[in-house]
């Protein structure tokens, strides 16, 4: 084939699909957008909640937490009379997963004493391969 019809049939079918691609871009869509309000968002959440699921951490329960504290309060190289270990009561607060390792982050109130006034810390705690909490003091 001449060089020249060559050249003309590749011109024809560059400006064929430019001008199909043209009109693909610049045609009008038959489907119209709704916009829907937040009530009625919320009414479909409320309706079937699995639409937004929300993340669950799993977190020591008052209990676990507090068994996992005193375990590591009583191992804690800071603590320099280990025979008369104060009575400590811990109150769990808000748990979200760890940052910067496995397991959860804690926000707990720890009272030293009965008539200590509370501390607030934050206290690190993984499950351990056995099922038990540990807990890292921070």
């Amino acid at each position: 084939m001449n060089q020249n019809v060559l050249l003309t049939i590749a011109a024809s079918v560059g400006l064929l699909a430019g001008a199909g691609g043209t009109w693909f871009a610049t045609s009008t869509s038959s489907k119209e957008v709704e916009v829907v309000s937040k009530e009625v968002i919320a009414a479909f959440i409320r309706a079937d909640p699995s639409l937004c699921p929300i993340p669950t951490v799993e977190a020591p329960t008052q209990a676990a937490a507090l068994s996992a504290y005193l375990k590591a309060y009583a191992e804690s190289p800071l603590v320099w009379d280990r025979e008369n270990l104060p009575e400590i009561t811990l109150a769990l607060g808000q748990c979200d997963k760890a940052r910067s390792g496995p397991g959860v982050a804690c926000m707990i109130s720890v009272k030293m004493g009965p008539q200590a006034q509370p501390l607030d810390r934050m206290v690190g705690c993984a499950k351990a391969a056995s099922g038990a909490w540990i807990a890292t003091l921070n």
